[in-house]
């Protein structure tokens, strides 16, 4: 089942193909069917898939450069400090 699954996978060899491989595995639930359907779609309506796969369409690098540093302020709002002497 697995290099049917992975077989299934190869047919898909567009853009951003890593990517619509994971969101085609999370969307099949693990099913194989379902899996050579839904990269079947991203290869007919790739935009398509990417709203049903919850993608953003939108990477651009100014995009991209915001989703970062809002990732990185956040994050340094929630680091933990190292203990001081005691």
């Amino acid at each position: 089942m697995v290099q049917l699954a992975v077989m299934a996978l190869e047919t898909y060899a567009g853009p951003d193909e890593t990517r619509v491989h994971q969101a085609a595995i999370r969307l099949s639930a693990g099913e194989l069917h379902p899996l050579a359907r839904w990269l079947n779609e991203a290869e007919r309506e790739l935009e398509t898939f990417r709203r049903y796969a919850g993608e953003p369409t939108d990477v651009s690098p100014e995009s991209h450069r915001f989703a970062v540093e809002f990732i990185n302020a956040l994050m340094d709002k929630d680091v933990p400090k190292p203990p001081g002497p005691r």
